[in-house]
């Protein structure tokens, strides 16, 4: 897991660069959004609501109660971004879909990996013990979704 500041929604380093356990700390600046890159078997599942995309309406109702029990906050749009230990043995990718739902993951070795705008008041490592394991119901789902 890596944090760092983007600039108009850009890297302002070349995070792929940065190794993992690197943490921007301080005051973010005024024009900059924190940014963080979960690692190892974390994903997290970005929920979007806008441009005409509502993830909500694709997500299963027994899939929204376990998302809800998983560390989470709310983004400025309305959507969500879901922390996951995937505990399933498929490779997931790191893309986008058309529903509204796109996926996020850390990449050992890598600069494959996807990031998201960090919108929580707490540091991210004070929340790690919040990131539940996914059931196997969630595996399949998200298998399903990015695999």
């Amino acid at each position: 897991m890596k944090t760092f500041l983007l600039k108009d929604n850009v890297p302002v380093i070349k995070w792929g660069m940065l190794p993992d356990n690197t943490f921007y700390e301080g005051i973010i600046p005024e024009g900059y959004a924190l940014a963080a890159c979960p690692s190892d078997n974390i994903v997290i599942l970005d929920v979007d609501n806008k441009n005409g995309k509502c993830g909500w309406e694709n997500i299963p109702h027994v899939i929204n109660i376990e998302l809800s029990e998983t560390f989470h906050y709310f983004t400025k749009s309305g959507g969500a971004h879901y922390w996951i230990r995937y505990t399933g043995n498929k490779v997931l990718k790191n893309t986008s879909t058309k529903l509204g739902l796109d996926l996020r993951i850390g990449a050992k070795g890598s600069n494959s990996g996807g990031y998201v705008k960090y919108h929580h008041n707490v540091d991210v490592r004070e929340c790690v013990h919040l990131i539940k394991e996914s059931s196997e119901k969630l595996n399949k789902w998200l298998e399903k979704l990015f695999s």
